[in-house]
This record gives structure tokens, sequence and C-alpha cells, in this order.
């Protein structure tokens, strides 16, 4: 279930002049990214539906993580082979000042890893927002730290795949060697349904099932069709904080601006299962609920006192 390969890649980059940008930046990143693998690649002139080559197109495989089988719930095109995340919230930057990414890449899409560099290289020219923020990739390094890319130096030899299980054991290690109760932070909005209506507060259920549907959504991408599983308990809430967010993002497919809304906040729990300790430290790697594309449901799971 959890031997599923990924690779977390750290940017680092430098703004080339005095700008402006977005406070959430992952949607305009991912958008940035599609935008540039589309001009790489694209020979149809954007219309992927009447392409004679849409399964072998090198934007689908990347950009829309095809899947050839899919789980009944996911009804949409669910772009689950990588994940960006960034955390600086800083809108107004002087010329010369470092901004960060990540980059996960899961199973299939770690191998197209030179068109992804490519892509951010040709947007960090083009530039990002509705200011064109231009940037340029300084160095890169992988999931140990170590530099995979410095300046127009690649070094394969760095590029080190894990699975997600290596991660679970790395951090129930961590974990269990620690004293307090388990607490659960979304550091960006979740936007998850609960008995059909969006949650508008946490629930242990659905927290554990969402993480669990990543993990089976990641297993269909890599061609294992694995069966959903069945929890004999879940754990039980204490206290939780939570306050409800909107991002407001462009759509370039609806050529205007749409808000995404969810919840971020804090869950402490009185237990922590351990058939449900594995999926949740999964879902730091892998988020959980919608739009996880655009930075939503990333979250930490710790040991420490209550709120």
């Amino acid at each position: 279930m959890f031997d599923i390969p990924y690779i977390k890649l750290h940017f680092y980059t430098e703004l080339m002049a005095d700008t402006v940008m977005p406070e959430t930046k992952v949607a305009a990143l991912r958008g940035g990214m599609g935008e540039m693998l589309l001009r790489q690649n694209c020979i149809a002139d954007k219309n992927c539906h009447k392409c004679h080559f849409y399964e072998s197109c090198i934007v689908q495989h990347t950009f829309y993580s095809v899947m050839e089988k899919k789980p009944a719930y996911v009804t949409g095109d669910e772009s689950v082979g990588y994940l960006i995340e960034c955390m600086d919230r800083r809108t107004k930057y002087k010329k010369g000042s470092r901004f960060e990414f990540f980059l996960t890449l899961f199973g299939e899409s770690i191998v197209f890893f030179n068109s992804y560099l490519q892509a951010f290289h040709q947007l960090g020219m083009a530039g990002i927002g509705k200011h064109h923020s231009r940037f340029r990739i300084c160095e890169i390094r992988n999931t140990e730290g170590e530099l995979l890319v410095l300046g127009s130096q690649v070094d394969m030899s760095r590029y080190v795949i894990h699975t997600i299980s290596d991660y679970i054991l790395y951090r129930k290690e961590t974990l269990l060697n620690m004293n307090g109760k388990w607490t659960l932070t979304f550091q960006t909005p979740l936007s998850m349904k609960h008995r059909r209506y969006f949650m508008q507060e946490f629930y242990s259920e659905a927290l554990v099932k969402g993480a669990a549907r990543r993990i089976q959504m990641l297993n269909y991408y890599t061609g294992t069709e694995s069966i959903f599983p069945e929890f004999a308990e879940y754990p039980e809430i204490d206290e939780q904080r939570v306050r409800k967010e909107a991002v407001r993002r462009y759509s370039g497919t609806h050529n205007s601006h749409i808000t995404l809304h969810g919840i971020s906040g804090k869950v402490v729990f009185q237990n922590m299962p351990e058939e449900c300790l594995d999926y949740l430290i999964a879902g730091e790697l892998t988020h959980m609920g919608r739009n996880t594309s655009f930075g939503f449901g990333k979250y930490v799971l710790r040991r420490e006192t209550a709120l």
C-alpha cells in the first residue's frame, strides 16, 4: 500500500527585480509551470481533447498525471503525480531576494524531472503573477538536502528516490519516542466533504479516510488497484481550533478569478490507533482533500501539549 516512490525537491531562486507577488503562490507556480510545459511540447494548439497524440503527450503525463484506471470517487482530472509547496507569504520583494518552494514528484512523474526543471527555468524567465515576477533558479536540493542542481550543473547521482514506506518508518520512530498529545496542524486550507457537506470543523474519521484516499489514488497512478482500507477505530478528538480561509486564484481555463474555500487550524487527539497513524504520516507528504494541486491540504503531525 505504501510502496509508492517519491522525491522531494527544494528549489532556491533569486528575484531578478523589485516586484510584488501574490501571498499564496502555489496556484501561480502551478499555472505557470503548465503554461511552460504547453509552450515547450504542445503540437495541437492546446486543444488536448482533439489531439491524436493525447495518450503519449508529455504534458498529459507531467501536468495532468493521466491514470488508466481511477477509484470510483475520482470524477475529474486529478494532478496526483506532483505537489508544489510554498509557505513564503511575503508579497513585496527586492531585487536579489531569495524565494523558495518545493516540488514533490510521485510515481511515473519522477522520470520527467528534466521536463519540470525546464518548465520552471522558462517560467523564471517569463515571470509569474500579474507583475510577471522574474526569477532564476540558483540551486535545487534533494530530499536529504544535498545539491542536485547548482546553476547550470545537474548531478543526477543525487537524484535519490525514496518510498512513502521509508518516510512512515522514519517519522514513526521520531514520533513514538516523543511524549505529549497527538496534534495535527493544517498549514494550508483543507477542502473536504464529510457526509456530503464541506467540513466546517474537523472530524477524525474524515481526516483518516482523506489521507487513505490519497494513498489509494497514488497506488492507482503507479498501476496498483488497491482496496480502500477498513479502520477498526479512529482517533478521538480532544479539542480543536478552526478558522475559515479563502484563496483567490486566476483560472486560465475559465478566464476569470475563482475563490477556493477551506478550513485550517489545529486538532488535538486523545489517542492514535497505529493503523490510522501510518496514513496520517503519509498524508504529510501527499496532502489531503480537494485542490491539493493548488497547495491545499498541507499539514504536519506532532506530539506536544494541548492547545
